[in-house]
């Protein structure tokens, strides 16, 4: 854990030029380490949370940059502590040069999340508020967004101080019991304990319910098109992205490599992977192409086999559906435009959807069948199946409701079976530390460490 009583600095914006860029400062030092730097063009005191204008200069006196500055003390502030800005032009060169002469000031180069971080450990966030920068800085679509500002606005966070808090005040009145037998102490009724340890249970499980689909919210998910030459696989692709971004030729084996690109689907990002026709081909680079198509099956979260509705034969797909079976796929009977929507016998038992990739025909119900392939329930116009800010997105989150989960049924069964309550009191304790885990309040350093390092430098 670093050293909260230094001052540290970073440039904050993206980097690479732009309108703006940001210098940011944090510490006891902020306000001096800036000062050293930033030369304000009005004489009158420094006011708090008002831009004011300057110029950053060089230990020399030479200006280097017309610049904003404006500074909020803490712990009103976002890290709880003195935090400054200096607001330059968005240059490279320029914000590398006056990070330097703050740096030669007496602030330290910031680690990666290390402001977020501060404001964890001053109480200006939860972990999972800090946690949510991170994926709102990430977030690849509207969904996605939705979810991390729900969460950073302390959505998840509550829910799960408010369970954590009733068990808090269960385990109060258990150890009261257990540290003072021979005084007049009203016990809770085991009819009660088991209610209220009932009521957190189901909260639990509810949000753990929605771990699949807040992943792939999250995360995305890596659809693989497969198919024989001339399915129309590229012109699946095409379709999806709303542009040409495969060649489509009648000519076999047109596709060499993979084409990758990630596409919004009912609010998930979705990469999808266009490849060579499965067959056996004497071209080295065709083969070589079948072979990276095949290497992909084992990432890919869902299969999308691609069958020319029009084709006489079948035997090829239907063998390598069967290669397949051990795979979520979704079977896009394509070219329906050319043969009808006909039903084919043999893929009653597959997931198929008639589409054609042609005229757009099927292809918005094999988006809600992409959709329900990867969360596990169908596509609805609200698809949630919880507030946004409640989704379980995250292992950890997961891996510590489990075991809170495990201690508020362990918990249960021990008073249910007329265990000693001090048991009770133990499986309490453990479901506590759990939810704890989650806004930070049992989180070890180690775990600290490791989140935060894969923030960005500035955040």
């Amino acid at each position: 854990m670093s050293d909260v009583q230094e001052t540290i600095a970073a440039i904050s914006t993206a980097w690479g030029e732009g309108g703006v860029g940001i210098i940011r400062l944090s510490g006891p030092l902020a306000i001096e380490a800036a000062l050293g730097v930033f030369h304000p063009a009005s004489k009158a005191p420094l006011k708090e949370r008002y831009l004011h204008s300057g110029l950053v200069k060089d230990p020399s006196g030479a200006a280097l940059d017309s610049a904003l500055m404006v500074f909020m003390k803490g712990p009103r502030s976002a890290t709880g502590e003195d935090v400054v800005e200096l607001h330059c032009h968005g240059g490279p060169l320029l914000l590398k040069r006056v990070l330097g002469e703050v740096l030669a000031c007496g602030a330290r180069l910031a680690l990666p999340g290390e402001f977020t971080k501060r404001a964890f450990l001053n109480g200006k966030l939860d972990l999972s508020q800090a946690e949510a920068v991170i994926d709102i800085i990430r977030a690849q679509t509207e969904t996605a967004l939705s979810s991390a500002s729900g969460r950073l606005q302390g959505t998840l966070g509550r829910r799960v101080k408010q369970v954590k808090d009733g068990l808090f005040d269960l385990l109060v009145h258990l150890e009261a019991e257990l540290d003072f037998p021979e005084d007049e102490i009203d016990g809770l009724p085991r009819e009660g304990v088991l209610e209220a340890l009932s009521g957190a249970g189901v909260v639990v499980k509810r949000l753990l319910l929605t771990f699949d689909e807040g992943r792939v919210i999250r995360d995305g998910i890596r659809a693989l098109i497969l198919g024989r030459p001339n399915a129309g696989k590229s012109s699946l692709l095409n379709i999806l992205l709303m542009e040409e971004r495969a060649i489509v030729t009648h000519v076999p084996g047109t596709t060499r490599d993979v084409i990758e690109e990630v596409v919004n689907i009912r609010g998930l990002p979705v990469r999808l992977m266009d490849t060579a026709g499965l067959r056996e081909t004497g071209d080295f680079v065709e083969k070589m192409g079948v072979l990276a198509a095949r290497s992909r099956i084992k990432d890919a979260g869902i299969v999308l086999y691609v069958i020319d509705a029009s084709a006489d034969d079948l035997g090829e797909d239907l063998a390598n559906l069967e290669g397949l079976r051990d795979k979520k796929v979704i079977v896009a009977v394509n070219k329906t435009d050319i043969a009808g929507a006909r039903e084919i016998p043999a893929l009653c038992r597959f997931n198929a959807v008639h589409i054609s990739a042609l005229t757009g025909e099927g292809i918005e119900a094999l988006k809600d069948e992409i959709y329900a392939g990867a969360v596990g329930h169908p596509y609805m116009s609200t698809p949630l199946t919880a507030p946004s800010g409640e989704l379980i997105v995250s292992l950890r989150h997961k891996q510590a409701l489990e075991r809170a989960l495990d201690g508020i049924e362990r918990a249960s069964k021990a008073l249910d079976i007329g265990l000693p309550r001090e048991l009770v009191a133990t499986d309490l304790r453990s479901s506590i530390e759990g939810l704890g885990e989650i806004t930070g309040e049992t989180t070890t350093e180690d775990i600290l460490d490791k989140i935060f390092e894969n923030f960005c430098i500035g955040k």
